[in-house]
């Protein structure tokens, strides 16, 4: 009587997501005659989702259907068509093995408007992908620093600008996310950082214990590498200001 019974399971009202669903960034063109004339802005319709990942991550295909089906709901749950959205992903590394994917299964168009910038062509939605690393120098500043590997200085640079930026720019996310994905530099900032400088980390809420963490962390690479130097603990406590116990702590901390 029920030949599938064995085969199939029923769940009644299963909830989707047990979190709420949140997009990174949303932004709203308010007067749509407006041209945006920069290459990432160019694409922008009514809506625009923006979904970071965070450095070092990669865009799965995973991600570009979640976020796709964000842009849905979006449209379902207001007043604006599908048609009138966009969604943009900002990734460091290339994600190849999803455009890839696009191409062969969905058949989409891919276009690399500017360096860095795919536009995927295909989808009542519009999409593109930008890759951070890839960014022409001097432009999108903020974008191509979503990355790894940035030295004090780029930080250091990065964190002045933002004293640019209106009053009460929600950049205190970004700046977290930055800095924790390149402690080395900011390690770097923070022993050449003056009070100016600390008056801006406060801003952003940056908790005291991590710039502790971040100087004394510092300080440790300091010890070491002056004893690479051929410098005697006396000498490296001397030259750095620190207590000889301080030296020999760090000089005997695994490595």
């Amino acid at each position: 009587m029920y030949p599938y019974r064995d085969a199939l399971s029923f769940e009644s009202e299963h909830p989707l997501n047990s979190e709420p669903l949140r997009i990174d960034v949303i932004i709203i063109k308010k007067e749509r005659e407006v041209v945006i004339e920069n290459p990432i802005g160019a694409i922008f319709r009514g809506v625009n989702l923006v979904e970071y990942k965070s450095p070092g991550d990669h865009l799965s295909i995973k991600d570009f259907h979640k976020v796709g089906a964000y842009a849905r709901l979006y449209s379902a749950l207001s007043d604006v068509e599908v048609t009138d959205i966009t969604v943009s992903f900002v990734v460091e590394a290339h994600p190849q093995k999803l455009l890839e994917y696009l191409r062969k299964v969905y058949r989409y168009e891919i276009r690399e408007e500017r360096s860095g910038i795919y536009q995927v062509i295909g989808d009542m939605v519009g999409i593109q992908i930008i890759e951070s690393k890839r960014l022409g120098e001097g432009s999108a500043l903020w974008l191509k620093s979503l990355r790894v590997g940035l030295n004090g200085e780029w930080l250091r640079k990065i964190i002045e600008t933002s004293r640019e930026m209106p009053k009460g720019a929600p950049l205190s996310a970004y700046i977290h996310v930055l800095l924790q994905a390149n402690s080395s530099g900011f390690r770097e900032v923070l022993r050449m950082s003056d009070a100016s400088f600390e008056a801006v980390l406060e801003e952003f809420g940056l908790p005291a214990k991590w710039k502790a963490k971040g100087r004394e962390e510092g300080r440790e690479e300091d010890v070491k590498r002056l004893q690479k130097y051929g410098m005697e603990p006396g000498q490296i406590a001397e030259a750095l200001e620190l207590p000889l116990s301080t030296v020999f702590k760090y000089l005997n901390a695994p490595e």
